[in-house]
Protein backbone atom coordinates (compact mmCIF):
# COMPACT_ATOMS: atom_id res chain seq x y z
CA UNK A 1 0.00 0.00 0.00
CA UNK A 2 1.37 3.43 -0.92
CA UNK A 3 0.47 6.80 0.60
CA UNK A 4 2.01 10.24 0.46
CA UNK A 5 3.32 11.82 3.64
CA UNK A 6 0.24 14.07 3.67
CA UNK A 7 -2.05 11.03 3.49
CA UNK A 8 -0.16 9.28 6.29
CA UNK A 9 -0.36 12.40 8.44
CA UNK A 10 -4.10 12.60 7.77
CA UNK A 11 -4.55 8.91 8.59
CA UNK A 12 -2.75 9.39 11.91
CA UNK A 13 -4.29 12.82 12.57
CA UNK A 14 -0.86 14.37 13.08
CA UNK A 15 1.01 17.31 11.51
CA UNK A 16 2.90 16.45 8.34
CA UNK A 17 6.08 17.94 9.76
CA UNK A 18 6.04 15.48 12.64
CA UNK A 19 5.63 12.54 10.25
CA UNK A 20 8.54 13.79 8.17
CA UNK A 21 10.74 14.01 11.28
CA UNK A 22 9.73 10.51 12.39
CA UNK A 23 10.55 9.15 8.94
CA UNK A 24 13.99 10.79 8.99
CA UNK A 25 14.63 9.43 12.49
CA UNK A 26 13.41 5.94 11.62
CA UNK A 27 10.70 6.10 14.29
CA UNK A 28 7.87 4.97 12.03
CA UNK A 29 7.82 1.66 10.06
CA UNK A 30 7.88 3.07 6.51
CA UNK A 31 10.02 2.77 3.41
CA UNK A 32 10.28 6.15 1.68
CA UNK A 33 10.79 6.73 -2.05
CA UNK A 34 10.70 10.46 -2.61
CA UNK A 35 7.35 11.71 -1.37
CA UNK A 36 5.82 8.22 -1.53
CA UNK A 37 5.95 5.94 1.49
CA UNK A 38 5.43 2.21 1.16
CA UNK A 39 4.35 0.29 4.24
CA UNK A 40 2.53 -2.77 5.40
CA UNK A 41 -0.89 -1.67 6.63
CA UNK A 42 -1.06 -4.23 9.43
CA UNK A 43 2.43 -3.27 10.60
CA UNK A 44 1.54 0.41 10.71
CA UNK A 45 -1.78 -0.27 12.43
CA UNK A 46 0.02 -2.33 15.08
CA UNK A 47 2.68 0.38 15.50
CA UNK A 48 0.00 3.07 15.87
CA UNK A 49 -1.84 1.01 18.49
CA UNK A 50 1.37 0.50 20.48
CA UNK A 51 1.95 4.26 20.50
CA UNK A 52 -1.61 5.30 21.35
CA UNK A 53 -2.29 6.70 17.89
CA UNK A 54 -5.42 6.20 15.82
CA UNK A 55 -4.66 5.02 12.28
CA UNK A 56 -7.52 5.83 9.86
CA UNK A 57 -6.39 5.55 6.23
CA UNK A 58 -9.95 5.62 4.87
CA UNK A 59 -11.03 9.14 4.07
CA UNK A 60 -14.70 8.48 4.74
CA UNK A 61 -14.12 7.84 8.44
CA UNK A 62 -14.66 10.53 11.00
CA UNK A 63 -11.42 11.92 12.45
CA UNK A 64 -10.60 11.18 16.06
CA UNK A 65 -8.03 12.47 18.46
CA UNK A 66 -4.59 10.91 18.06
CA UNK A 67 -4.39 10.51 21.82
CA UNK A 68 -6.02 7.47 23.36
CA UNK A 69 -8.09 7.80 26.54
CA UNK A 70 -5.31 6.21 28.59
CA UNK A 71 -1.94 7.57 27.43
CA UNK A 72 0.97 5.17 27.68
CA UNK A 73 4.30 6.16 29.18
CA UNK A 74 6.30 4.14 26.64
CA UNK A 75 4.46 5.92 23.82
CA UNK A 76 5.15 9.31 25.40
CA UNK A 77 8.84 8.45 25.65
CA UNK A 78 8.81 7.45 21.99
CA UNK A 79 7.35 10.87 21.21
CA UNK A 80 9.87 12.72 23.36
CA UNK A 81 13.03 10.71 22.84
CA UNK A 82 16.10 9.76 24.87
CA UNK A 83 19.09 12.09 25.09
CA UNK A 84 22.58 11.52 26.42
CA UNK A 85 25.52 13.60 27.65
CA UNK A 86 23.37 16.65 28.38
CA UNK A 87 25.75 19.28 29.70
CA UNK A 88 25.23 21.99 32.29
CA UNK A 89 26.28 23.05 35.77
CA UNK A 90 22.84 24.11 37.00
CA UNK A 91 19.19 23.40 36.26
CA UNK A 92 18.82 26.37 33.88
CA UNK A 93 21.82 25.31 31.78
CA UNK A 94 20.66 21.71 31.65
CA UNK A 95 17.15 22.78 30.57
CA UNK A 96 18.60 24.85 27.74
CA UNK A 97 20.85 22.02 26.55
CA UNK A 98 18.09 19.41 26.80
CA UNK A 99 15.45 21.47 25.00
CA UNK A 100 17.94 22.38 22.28
CA UNK A 101 18.27 18.65 21.55
CA UNK A 102 14.51 18.08 21.21
CA UNK A 103 13.64 18.02 17.52
CA UNK A 104 9.94 17.45 18.21
CA UNK A 105 9.71 20.96 19.70
CA UNK A 106 9.57 23.73 17.05
CA UNK A 107 12.51 26.10 17.23
CA UNK A 108 10.13 28.99 17.83
CA UNK A 109 8.78 27.30 20.98
CA UNK A 110 12.03 26.18 22.58
CA UNK A 111 12.72 29.42 24.42
CA UNK A 112 9.20 29.37 25.84
CA UNK A 113 9.60 25.77 27.01
CA UNK A 114 12.88 26.56 28.80
CA UNK A 115 11.18 29.53 30.44
CA UNK A 116 8.26 27.36 31.58
CA UNK A 117 10.61 24.72 33.02
CA UNK A 118 12.60 27.37 34.89
CA UNK A 119 9.43 28.99 36.26
CA UNK A 120 8.19 25.65 37.59
CA UNK A 121 11.57 24.82 39.09
CA UNK A 122 11.64 28.17 40.89
CA UNK A 123 8.52 27.19 42.83
CA UNK A 124 10.01 24.01 44.30
CA UNK A 125 12.49 21.43 43.11
CA UNK A 126 11.26 18.69 40.80
CA UNK A 127 14.09 16.51 42.08
CA UNK A 128 12.27 13.54 43.59
CA UNK A 129 15.35 11.87 45.05
CA UNK A 130 17.74 9.06 44.10
CA UNK A 131 19.37 11.27 41.46
CA UNK A 132 16.20 11.78 39.39
CA UNK A 133 14.09 14.84 38.58
CA UNK A 134 10.82 15.26 36.67
CA UNK A 135 10.79 18.82 35.28
CA UNK A 136 7.58 20.01 33.64
CA UNK A 137 5.72 23.22 32.83
CA UNK A 138 3.30 24.38 35.50
CA UNK A 139 0.58 24.88 32.86
CA UNK A 140 0.86 22.08 30.26
CA UNK A 141 -1.67 23.62 27.84
CA UNK A 142 0.54 26.66 27.29
CA UNK A 143 2.74 24.70 24.85
CA UNK A 144 -0.17 23.69 22.59
CA UNK A 145 1.01 20.06 22.28
CA UNK A 146 -1.20 17.49 20.54
CA UNK A 147 0.25 14.36 22.15
CA UNK A 148 2.15 13.70 25.39
CA UNK A 149 5.92 13.51 25.31
CA UNK A 150 8.48 12.45 27.88
CA UNK A 151 12.11 13.29 27.18
CA UNK A 152 14.58 11.13 29.12
CA UNK A 153 17.82 13.04 29.60
CA UNK A 154 21.01 11.51 30.98
CA UNK A 155 23.31 14.30 32.17
CA UNK A 156 27.01 14.51 31.42
CA UNK A 157 27.63 15.13 35.13
CA UNK A 158 25.35 15.22 38.20
CA UNK A 159 24.17 18.67 39.29
CA UNK A 160 22.64 20.14 42.43
CA UNK A 161 18.87 20.22 41.91
CA UNK A 162 17.84 21.03 45.48
CA UNK A 163 16.27 17.56 45.48
CA UNK A 164 14.26 16.24 48.41
CA UNK A 165 17.04 13.92 49.55
CA UNK A 166 19.84 16.41 48.83
CA UNK A 167 21.47 14.10 46.28
CA UNK A 168 22.66 15.53 42.94
CA UNK A 169 20.57 14.72 39.90
CA UNK A 170 21.90 12.86 36.87
CA UNK A 171 18.67 11.81 35.11
CA UNK A 172 15.76 13.99 34.00
CA UNK A 173 12.36 12.92 32.74
CA UNK A 174 10.99 16.11 31.18
CA UNK A 175 7.23 15.65 31.12
CA UNK A 176 5.19 17.52 28.47
CA UNK A 177 1.45 17.04 28.02
CA UNK A 178 -1.44 18.55 26.06
CA UNK A 179 -3.61 18.80 29.20
CA UNK A 180 -3.49 18.63 32.98
CA UNK A 181 -5.39 15.33 32.93
CA UNK A 182 -2.90 13.73 30.58
CA UNK A 183 -0.04 15.12 32.65
CA UNK A 184 -1.40 13.45 35.78
CA UNK A 185 -1.96 10.14 33.98
CA UNK A 186 1.58 10.03 32.58
CA UNK A 187 3.05 11.21 35.89
CA UNK A 188 1.23 8.40 37.70
CA UNK A 189 2.67 5.79 35.37
CA UNK A 190 6.17 7.25 35.62
CA UNK A 191 5.93 7.44 39.40
CA UNK A 192 5.05 3.74 39.57
CA UNK A 193 8.24 2.90 37.65
CA UNK A 194 10.40 5.18 39.77
CA UNK A 195 9.19 3.55 42.98
CA UNK A 196 10.79 0.28 41.89
CA UNK A 197 14.39 -0.04 43.08
CA UNK A 198 15.21 -2.44 40.25
CA UNK A 199 14.14 0.19 37.74
CA UNK A 200 16.28 2.86 39.42
CA UNK A 201 19.27 0.51 39.22
CA UNK A 202 18.45 -0.10 35.56
CA UNK A 203 18.42 3.66 34.86
CA UNK A 204 21.81 4.15 36.52
CA UNK A 205 23.28 1.83 33.89
CA UNK A 206 22.32 4.43 31.23
CA UNK A 207 20.45 2.04 28.91
CA UNK A 208 20.10 2.68 25.19
CA UNK A 209 16.83 4.16 23.95
CA UNK A 210 15.29 0.93 22.66
CA UNK A 211 16.07 -0.98 25.85
CA UNK A 212 14.62 1.83 27.96
CA UNK A 213 11.40 1.95 25.95
CA UNK A 214 10.99 -1.82 26.13
CA UNK A 215 11.55 -1.80 29.88
CA UNK A 216 8.95 0.93 30.36
CA UNK A 217 6.48 -1.12 28.34
CA UNK A 218 7.10 -4.07 30.64
CA UNK A 219 6.68 -1.89 33.73
CA UNK A 220 3.40 -0.50 32.42
CA UNK A 221 2.07 -4.00 31.84
CA UNK A 222 3.00 -4.88 35.42
CA UNK A 223 1.27 -1.75 36.69
CA UNK A 224 -1.88 -2.45 34.66
CA UNK A 225 -2.01 -6.03 35.93
CA UNK A 226 -1.69 -4.82 39.52
CA UNK A 227 -4.49 -2.31 39.01
CA UNK A 228 -6.77 -4.97 37.53
CA UNK A 229 -6.17 -7.30 40.48
CA UNK A 230 -7.00 -4.51 42.92
CA UNK A 231 -10.18 -3.43 41.12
Amino acid sequence: MELSIKQIARALDLPGGKIERWIRQGRIPLVQRGDICTFDRQTLERWASQHNLVFRPDGNQQPESALADEPRLAAALHNGGVYYDIKGTCAAEVFQAAVASMDFIPETDKRLLVQKLEEREALTSTGIGKGIAIPHPRDPESLDLQIPAVAACFLAAPIDFQALDGRPVSILFILLSPSVQTHLQILSRLSFCLRQETFITFLKQVPDAETLMNRLGEMETLSDNNNRRQS
